[in-house]
């Protein structure tokens, strides 16, 4: 099998996560929490680097581990701790709740390490220096760390150092021990150390902030925005992804810059093939070009569902009748590329969605046609790779190991009886290790009858329908995908997979997950090269669909 990105996968892992039950402004309330959460999280391990040290070292001391103030560095440590896990493990935090528990969680570690500072140390001197220290670390890395305007970040970071120079004016026991210029040093030093750090925090935040700004300004200035990371693999990254004036939700496929020119052919081959086919079953192409920098991609629908493979992952066998229902959608797409002269030669679980769209439920999408081979006899085998096996093994077609070369339409159909076996039974037609045995059984192994297999009553009919597609001869299968249609439609008589049935088992705690975390919502923005756009003619287009292997 040729590497490439599951888009099935990616693309049914929307769930809640979809742009139609996550806004733009949640996604980027979840980025900032888990900021705070990672700014917490390193407050705490800085905390707990220091009082480790006093355990080390404190019994050295005239005074022992626990000193005058070692309550307030301890209370300080429990206090990122509390901010750290709170961030962590809430969930759908509003803007309000993440600003007051910033707020609050910063000022209160700040006002127990300053507490810390004054009384832990017996020198005045080294008591202010203790405190500032500590609040310096504290405030920098939050201003580092956490999104944050600078305004925001002034009017916290002032507040931490405030009880230094409040407490300045009390630290001396007796007003005997210090001198009038002393008492105004006492003053004067924390008042210009706060100031100082305060506008050193300020202007972190206001770099980062500002940087941030402008690279999400300057990523508008493409048409697609992407989201989330959908899937990645050998053959490119699928993204979740909105158009900047259409705001429809679309998912968006990249090529990695690092292909080779065959790689780049293919994808290239595979968008267009797939923009060719209209029918509602087949995945659904928006748009397509390359960025001003080489990188191609394509722009497809996003959907919200689940593959086949996940479907019996969760659900065990499916129902004889759903089966059917979902063959007769997956046989109309390939119809469709068959009538075309194309083959999909990857039919598979994984490939195939079950989704909601429309307003209907159990609406099948076939994906991927990043393998398709048109079916043209007189095409030059110099120019195509007619030897190659590409497919999935435990879905390919003995004639697709052997002689690869005499593919047509009934390959497709034996994956799709292999499919529809797998939904059956829960399991595939054949189990195997290795690649090897996975084709050696292919070849040379008679499935098992689907009676003995499945754990639920199948009609004779219907296994015979799907046995027949499972023929190691070719001639001995249907002849195309509209006659097995016909004759599944026959099947419909026994038992019909209606709107309600499908509406109950997507109700029983079966949603799409969603398997990608959230990233900022200026994560980045494809740029269309329109300019460099080829504006191929359909004889241009027919042309290049005859190098294909």
């Amino acid at each position: 099998m040729l590497p490439g990105v599951n888009d099935a996968h990616a693309l049914g892992a929307t769930g809640s996560g979809s742009p139609q039950g996550r806004s733009e402004e949640s996604l980027h309330q979840r980025f900032v929490q888990d900021r705070l959460a990672l700014f917490a999280k390193t407050v705490f391990w800085f905390a707990m680097t220091f009082l480790a040290t006093a355990v080390v070292f404190g019994p050295l001391s005239p005074g022992g581990f626990w000193q005058p103030g070692r309550e307030s560095q301890l209370l300080g440590t429990l206090s990122a701790f509390v901010l750290w896990r709170v961030a962590r493990r809430q969930v759908g935090l509003s803007r309000q709740q993440l600003h007051l528990l910033d707020a609050v969680g910063t000022l209160a570690i700040c006002y127990f390490v300053i507490a810390m500072g004054v009384r832990l140390v017996t020198m005045p001197p080294w008591g202010f220096f203790a405190g500032t220290l500590a609040v310096f670390h504290v405030t920098t890395a939050r201003s580092i760390i956490v999104p944050s305007t600078p305004r925001r970040t002034f009017v916290i970071t002032a507040l931490a150092y405030a009880p230094l120079v409040v407490v300045a004016q009390g630290f001396p026991d007796s007003t005997q021990t210090w001198s009038s210029a002393v008492r105004w040093h006492a003053l004067v030093g924390p008042l210009a150390w706060s100031t100082t750090l305060t506008a050193l925090a300020t202007l972190a935040s206001n770099v980062i902030y500002g940087l941030r700004a402008e690279v999400a300004k300057a990523r508008q200035l493409g048409q697609y925005t992407l989201g989330r990371k959908l899937g990645q693999g050998g053959m490119g990254e699928v993204y979740e992804a909105r158009h900047a004036l259409l705001r429809r939700p679309t998912a968006i496929k990249l090529l990695p810059g690092d292909t080779s020119p065959e790689q780049v052919r293919r994808f290239e081959l595979e968008v267009q093939l797939t923009a060719s086919l209209t029918h509602p079953n087949t995945i659904s192409i928006y748009d397509f070009g390359r960025t001003p920098d080489g990188v191609f991609y394509y722009v497809m629908e996003l959907l919200d569902g689940l593959t086949l493979q996940e479907v019996v992952e969760r659900d065990g066998a499916q129902p004889a009748a759903r089966v059917v229902h979902i063959l007769l959608q997956a046989c109309a797409a390939l119809r469709e590329a068959h009538d075309a002269g194309l083959i999909h030669r990857d039919i598979k679980p994984a490939n195939i969605i079950l989704c909601r769209l429309g307003g209907v439920t159990d609406t099948v999408k076939v994906l991927d046609f990043g393998l398709v081979k048109r079916m043209d006899p007189g095409e030059d085998p110099g120019q195509s790779n007619l030897n190659a096996i590409v497919g999935t093994p435990l879905y390919l077609s003995p004639e697709a190991i052997t002689a690869p070369e005499t593919l047509d339409a009934r390959s497709d159909l034996y994956a799709l009886g292999a499919v529809g076996y797998f939904l059956l039974t829960g399991a595939p037609v054949f189990e195997a290790k290795t690649v090897v045995e996975a084709c050696s059984r292919q070849l040379h192994e008679v499935p098992v009858p689907l009676a003995t297999r499945a754990k639920q009553p199948i009609s004779e009919e219907l296994a015979a329908i799907i046995h027949a597609c499972l023929a190691k001869d070719p001639a001995a299968r249907p002849a195309s995908a509209a006659e097995l249609s016909a004759r599944l439609r026959a099947e419909l008589s026994a038992g019909v997979w209606t709107e309600a049935d499908a509406e109950a088992w997507w109700q029983r705690g079966l949603e799409p997950r969603v398997t990608a975390e959230p990233v900022a919502p200026d994560a980045g923005t494809v740029q269309v090269d329109l300019e460099g756009r080829e504006n191929e003619t359909e004889a241009a287009i027919s042309q290049r669909l005859r190098s294909l292997p």
